[in-house]
């Protein structure tokens, strides 16, 4: 266990651009909470990061724009799914550093330009909307464009092949533990349980807690039939412990993964979902995305409904954000 102190002064060896809108709020959800049979729901609003509508990714790439920066590199390329948020706020970000953005978009060819994608398109990315077929080789069209940039004297960084934008999200939410302890303090909350989507944000929190010696709970959610968990956040927990060079780091024992809210696949509306997103907005004033908050959610109210979470834990759940997703689902959502 260590100190906040120290866990402050471990994370200035990375540099970071502070853009987001922090510290976010921790609110109750009081009327969702009463409808469902729980006094004890809170939401952490990661959607209010700022930087185009918000969400985790913000916090991510208050170290990552940094690392590229310093490395020299001058064109960023990404490779996403259509539905991703992901895109849309790495596009945000490269914006605000003058970093010329590749968007390789799988699964996008003769899709709406709705949702995220608009956004995309707003922001100037240059997209290449892969068809289905062209997507099953997604990283080796992004080489294609990564070479014809080297030919014309550019530096590009694709990120799916960098070590750094594997763990720069959980350097985040470690330096994000620090807040949130802050909040739970100034709230007087104890018995605390985070569910949230099971990836790196979700690891740095736990990551963060564990050596603060904070008692706190996690649940992870699985969002996408194609998630290997081995290789996109376990594979890593090491690599951060020796680079913090802190006491502690993630592991699989530390929170279940549960697989019970994906549905059909990726980006497929399922009714709890559905029902989830409802109930936040008519109950809350609250949006949700169908992708990644609105599973969470919805896995907190089957599970508090099914009297499989102890009423006397303060669930909070962590809002990543994904709004301009809603706009994709208009016809499946009315």
């Amino acid at each position: 266990m260590i100190t906040s102190e120290i866990l402050k002064n471990k994370l200035k060896k990375f540099p970071r651009y502070r853009f987001a809108h922090l510290p976010t709020p921790l609110e109750k959800i009081e009327r969702l909470g009463s409808d469902i049979g729980t006094t004890n729901l809170w939401v952490k609003r990661e959607d209010t990061t700022g930087l185009v509508l918000g969400g985790n990714k913000a916090r991510h790439y208050e170290f990552e724009i940094p690392h590229i920066i310093d490395e020299g590199y001058d064109v960023l390329i990404n490779i996403m799914d259509y539905h991703s948020n992901n895109a849309r706020m790495t596009a945000a970000a490269a914006n605000k550093f003058g970093i010329p953005y590749v968007l390789i978009s799988e699964y996008a060819k003769d899709k709406p330009k709705q949702g995220n994608m608009l956004i995309d398109v707003l922001l100037g990315a240059e997209i290449h909307a892969l068809s289905s077929e062209e997507s099953k080789d997604s990283r080796g069209y992004a080489k294609k464009i990564e070479n014809e940039l080297l030919k014309k004297g550019k530096n590009p960084y694709l990120l799916q092949e960098h070590r750094f934008p594997e763990i720069a999200g959980i350097i985040a939410y470690i330096n994000a533990t620090l807040e949130l302890n802050e909040q739970f303090q100034e709230k007087g909350l104890d018995n605390i349980h985070i569910y949230g989507v099971a990836g790196r944000s979700l690891c740095g929190l736990v990551t963060g807690s564990k050596n603060l010696g904070l008692d706190w709970k996690f649940t992870g959610i699985n969002v996408s039939e194609k998630a290997d968990f081995d290789d996109y956040i376990f594979k890593n927990s090491e690599y951060v412990k020796e680079l913090l060079d802190i006491p502690s780091t993630y592991s699989k024992n530390d929170f279940p993964i549960i697989h019970d809210y994906i549905g059909e696949g990726y980006g497929i509306l399922t009714p709890s979902v559905k029902e989830a997103i409802l109930k936040a907005a008519k109950l809350e004033g609250l949006l949700v995305d169908p992708n990644y908050s609105g599973p969470v959610l919805a896995a907190i109210i089957d599970q508090i409904k099914n009297n499989q979470i102890d009423k006397n834990e303060n669930i909070v759940f962590l809002h990543t954000g994904g709004l301009p997703s809603l706009f994709s689902y208009s016809e499946e959502l009315t």
